[in-house]
């Protein structure tokens, strides 16, 4: 958008100062407008209804749950039959 004087003008009223700062400003309405669905040439659909991205979404899920567990197991400073030895005791 333009002012009287012919400046540039952001969605939210302010000038924008540089050639830099419109780039990003754009980006990021770009990509909210995206986000929200604004894109009439995208199909999201195709994206909402692929299972693909569904798999990938549930792996990324699973491997945030075993990044954030803590391994417990009996031994070490509990008094236990010891520390973890990596091998299989009979």
């Amino acid at each position: 958008m333009r002012g009287a004087n012919g400046e540039i003008i952001g969605e939210d009223g302010e000038e924008v100062k540089s050639r830099e700062e419109g780039m990003e400003r754009w980006k990021f309405e770009m990509t909210v407008r995206f986000l929200r669905g604004g894109d009439e040439e995208f199909d999201y659909r195709a994206v909402d209804e692929s299972e693909e991205f569904d798999e990938g979404e549930r792996r990324e899920s699973e491997e945030r749950w075993f990044d954030e567990e803590e391994p417990e197991w009996d031994g070490g400073e509990k008094g236990g039959t010891g520390g973890e030895t990596g091998l299989q005791d009979f």
